[in-house]
């Protein structure tokens, strides 16, 4: 056979294949960037690389019942991405094990969650579920820092068919490990209507975290550096006042990415840019719960990991009451979204707005528990307990708990770095991160993320 006939012969066994797989690939990717990657090697799955906004990543794309074919090709996509340290994609559509090759399959798995594993805190690996991930294949989206779930598609260990629910009868597929269940119960980051809303929001979530745990992401933004917002200095007399618009008024271009929107919604953890560098976002919005203790924790962890400065919008009045928080461990959490913020080396500046109340404030990212910069507004109230209990308790009149609350006095004792006008929010931790950027500590632990 001449070389122009084995070219043919090529070209034609292309035309003939087209795969659903690698065309989501490249609805993913910068268009025309995408590159396949063992083609000949068929065996349902599809891995290559490309760019997403100009950044590097590598991806697969599975399907059916996997074997140890199936995984040993996507252990080498994996390889490939650590060893040039860029970020990876994993779509999910897996019925579980082929049961003709169970033992291989078994080795292959848990080969592939120890890559995983290796690469938690190295590179960011994103998994989304477009069908089934059931079974063994559900550790995958586990083991990732970002799992994207679609509409009909469903995640879980054990089907709901062997399982009872509290009235004794089976749960549904959708309530058990549909998406929006996945996304309610944190397993999930956030669920989709349609793979395109999905990869777009892949897309953006690629454009600010770094591609590795050595880069810094930084990009060239077009906003001004000493912008004002004048409604920031009235929006804390408004008692429901939006926390939203206080995140996105410090933002490059008002632009913010929130992370597990719909899981455990007092606490809000997302991504922004300042002055064009990715900064992680961890705020209030409510008591304090087991579940947002978590979320938190998870988010800066992986912060830590990547190099993201944190910034911290306090106003924390306590936690949840109800027996159940307890019984959900919410000591143990508590405890863990403390270690995280003690323990993480990256710049981490809080900026107390109203309360800053007991044990929930220690939490919160507090100079005690290492934030290298403190700001408040003039409204801050910052107590070891609420101006109710602390009149009963202490029999101290209202003028001496205002005073002794009051941000002021925090600042003397030098527990609070500086009272800022509210407007001026922005350009206070513009400043911050300025004199915060080549910052460096010693820890000598290796990092592992997972949010």
């Amino acid at each position: 056979m001449t070389t122009a006939e084995k070219v043919e012969q090529l070209f034609s066994r292309i035309n003939e294949n087209p795969t659903d797989s690698k065309t989501e690939l490249e609805m993913l990717y910068d268009e025309g960037s995408f590159v396949e990657i063992g083609f000949f090697n068929d065996c349902s799955v599809v891995t290559g690389y490309g760019t997403i906004k100009g950044k590097l990543v590598y991806s697969y794309c599975q399907k059916g019942a996997v074997n140890a074919a199936h995984t040993k090709k996507i252990l080498k996509i994996y390889r490939l991405a650590l060893e040039t340290g860029a970020p990876i994609i994993g779509i999910l559509d897996s019925e579980g094990i082929n049961l003709d090759a169970v033992s291989e399959a078994f080795e292959t798995y848990g080969k592939l969650f120890t890559c995983q594993t290796m690469a938690s805190g190295v590179i960011p690996q994103i998994a989304v579920v477009k069908g089934f991930c059931i079974g063994m294949a559900a550790f995958i989206p586990a083991l990732s820092d970002f799992t994207f779930i679609i509409d009909k598609a469903t995640m879980f260990i054990n089907s709901p068919n062997i399982l009872k629910g509290i009235d004794g009868k089976s749960s549904s597929f959708e309530s058990h490990g549909g998406s929006e269940a996945c996304a309610k119960k944190g397993t999930a980051t956030e669920s989709f209507k349609t793979v395109r809303e999905c990869f777009e929001k892949v897309r953006d979530i690629i454009s600010f975290i770094p591609s590795n745990n050595i880069n810094r992401d930084l990009s060239e933004i077009n906003d001004d550096l000493n912008r004002e917002d004048e409604a920031l200095n009235t929006i804390f007399d408004n008692k429901n006042f939006d926390i939203y618009y206080i995140i996105e008024s410090i933002a490059d271009q008002n632009k913010f990415i929130e992370i597990k929107k719909m899981f455990a919604n007092t606490i809000i953890t997302g991504f922004l840019k300042l002055d064009g560098m990715t900064t992680g976002i961890v705020a209030n919005n409510g008591l304090l719960t087991t579940n947002a203790a978590e979320k938190a924790y998870s988010f800066v962890r992986f912060c830590d990991c990547f190099n993201i400065p944190l910034v911290t919008l306090t106003d924390i009045h306590g936690y949840e009451k109800y027996a159940e928080e307890e019984q959900k461990g919410i000591i143990k959490n508590s405890a863990k979204l403390m270690s995280a913020f003690i323990s993480s080396s990256v710049p981490k500046i809080n900026v107390i707005l109203r309360n800053a109340i007991g044990s929930g404030y220690i939490l919160m990212n507090s100079k005690a528990t290492g934030a290298d910069i403190v700001y408040a507004w003039p409204s801050a109230n910052i107590s070891c307990m609420n101006k109710e209990s602390a009149i009963n308790i202490f029999q101290m009149s209202e003028a001496e708990y205002d005073n002794i609350s009051s941000p002021y006095y925090y600042a003397e004792k030098g527990q609070v770095d500086d009272i800022i006008i509210p407007s001026a929010t922005r350009k206070r931790i513009l400043a911050a991160m300025e004199v915060l950027f080549n910052k460096r500590t010693y820890n000598p632990d290796k990092k592992h993320s997972s949010i």
